[in-house]
């Protein structure tokens, strides 16, 4: 069974929001709705969206303030934002656009044109998922890669201390200060590093666990 993508609806009037929700009606997706833009905030704080679609004329925090938030948001900032606006002028393009907005479209809306820009972001969101994922997934492999070659060479505790911040480029007096010891014994310790993995310099230690 394929998941059902979730948008939220964001508008101040329930006819716009009723209006919305009746032109995407017969694809399926899971809809929510928000009276403005505090209620979209608060509801992203506690529910996974795939697409905002928001009015930008709203009182109090209007959409182009709500799409500032969304995309500066470490969480939100991937989710796509179609911003709905009864104006077509050039300088509130631009603003949208500052605002970090997606999508435009303008009253009245119709039908086709926005059940096309919402598959299109819902494509461009898949997409995004799809890279992460993946991403996540090599992350995973080089870490456990990286277990495996730590445990087969016996490295002791404060070895592993002092390759991690060996392959972060950090100098033997960065590591000194960092573990309380000396920078001596640091160097001390990357000989004994470098002779257990095998590698005969730093450059040797990054292309080993790459």
């Amino acid at each position: 069974m394929t998941e059902r993508s979730i948008i939220l609806i964001v508008d101040d009037e329930q006819s716009a929001r009723a209006t919305v929700e009746a032109l995407l009606q017969t694809d399926q997706y899971v809809l929510l709705f928000a009276s403005g833009g505090s209620e979209a905030l608060a509801l992203l704080e506690k529910q996974h969206v795939d697409l905002i679609i928001s009015d930008v004329m709203m009182p109090q925090l209007d959409g182009l303030e709500l799409c500032s938030r969304i995309k500066a948001h470490p969480q939100w900032r991937f989710i796509p934002v179609i911003l709905v606006t009864a104006l077509d002028g050039q300088d509130d393009m631009v603003r949208g656009l500052e605002a970090g907005a997606d999508e435009f479209l303008s009253k009245p809306i119709e039908r086709i044109v926005l059940r096309a820009r919402v598959r299109a972001m819902l494509r461009v969101r898949a997409h995004y998922n799809q890279l992460r994922t993946s991403a996540a997934d090599v992350d995973s492999l080089l870490r456990n890669r990286r277990e495996q070659i730590v445990a087969s060479a016996k490295l002791s505790a404060r070895e592993r201390e002092v390759l991690d911040l060996l392959l972060f480029g950090r100098t033997h007096e960065d590591i000194g200060t960092a573990l309380g010891i000396t920078a001596r014994t640091s160097k001390f310790h990357q000989e004994n590093i470098l002779q257990k993995l095998g590698a005969e310099s730093r450059i040797d230690l990054a292309r080993l666990f790459l």
